[in-house]
């Protein structure tokens, strides 16, 4: 994935030179959750992940169509 800094948080894309790829955003609430939240997906809100879930999130989240 190629992260950049957007919007106070980091946002993941699977294609770096498409700005309608596949793409998230992480902010950290604290050391134990991060919100996450698809961009470009109608009606995506901030979902509340455990760190120890993160991963596995983003990547689910990065791979669905």
């Amino acid at each position: 994935m190629f992260p950049t800094i957007s919007h106070g948080a980091v946002r993941l894309r699977v294609d770096a030179m498409d700005g309608r790829s596949r793409q998230v955003l992480v902010d950290e609430v604290n050391g134990e959750v991060y919100e996450v939240m698809r961009v470009e997906v109608p009606g995506a809100s901030w979902v509340e992940v455990p760190a120890g879930d993160l991963i596995a999130y983003l990547r689910a989240a990065l791979n669905e169509e």
